[in-house]
């Protein structure tokens, strides 16, 4: 619920760049030829196709919201949709449950790969005393608590660069976390800031995973430095945004609140 609004902020600033973009240099956004484009009717038939996957959200965060559900068992609640949405659209099948067994058996086994590698490294980071060492080094910034919270920011969005989010996170939460809660910073809207930069690392190279994806579907004349020069705008955008939540911590934490039983 914190991610909603800083969300819909990044949303918006990413649909007025475009908007202005293309008013500016129409080439860059041309509009559907008269045989591209289609009636009313069509659209609305057309949003059948996503009748289910909505439902499906709306299970897996209804059953959240409700408190039916923890967040790990909504997971089972989404992919018990998922299978039913299949088998509806007559897609349920067992090559397609083979593959997803072992796509899930890959990605559980590169997980647990993960927390092993961040296991060893925070227990023989703690034992060596580097955790104090890290600690101080953050308090003797300059700016206070913000100082700190900025060398935060940075030191995500260098890691970004370089390595999975999941990864991140299990290396730095067991050192920044504790620094957090001792400063009076919210872990909410701490987590959410986490989320936004995590999101600038997916456009950030050399690892930034969408940058691959976009290779991966434009023409062959796309280089990857166009692809490269042309996300700048776009992390710069999602900076802006980070700041904006950073400074106005409300943006996150009101909705929250609004979740929370009295008293």
């Amino acid at each position: 619920m914190g991610g909603v609004f800083p969300g819909l902020l990044l949303a918006s600033f990413f649909v007025i760049y475009i908007v202005v973009r293309c008013a500016l240099h129409p080439s860059l956004g041309p509009g559907l030829s008269a045989e591209e484009r289609v009636g009313w009717k069509e659209k609305f038939v057309s949003l059948r196709a996503v009748v289910l996957p909505v439902l499906v959200v709306v299970a897996v965060l209804g059953s959240i919201y409700m408190g039916i559900a923890t967040p790990t068992e909504s997971a089972a609640v989404g992919a018990l949709g998922a299978l039913v949405s299949a088998a509806i659209y007559h897609r349920l099948n067992w090559p397609m449950l083979k593959g997803i067994a072992l796509t899930s058996l890959r990605l559980t086994l590169m997980v647990v790969w993960i927390l092993f590698g961040a296991y060893a490294f925070t227990a023989t980071y703690t034992a060596l005393g580097a955790t104090e060492v890290v600690e101080q080094a953050l308090f003797l910034m300059p700016g206070g608590k913000w100082g700190v919270l900025i060398g935060m920011q940075l030191t995500f969005f260098v890691l970004g660069c370089i390595l999975d989010p999941f990864g991140i996170i299990m290396i730095t939460a067991p050192i920044y976390l504790p620094i957090v809660t001792s400063l009076g910073f919210d872990p909410i809207w701490y987590g959410v800031l986490y989320v936004m930069n995590m999101e600038m690392a997916y456009l950030t190279p050399p690892y930034g995973i969408c940058l691959f994806y976009m290779k991966a579907i434009v023409p062959p004349s796309i280089t990857m430095t166009d692809i490269y020069r042309s996300v700048i705008p776009f992390v710069g955008l999602q900076a802006l945004g980070l700041i904006i939540v950073a400074i106005f911590p409300q943006i996150v934490l009101w909705l929250p609140s609004t979740m929370m039983p009295a008293g």
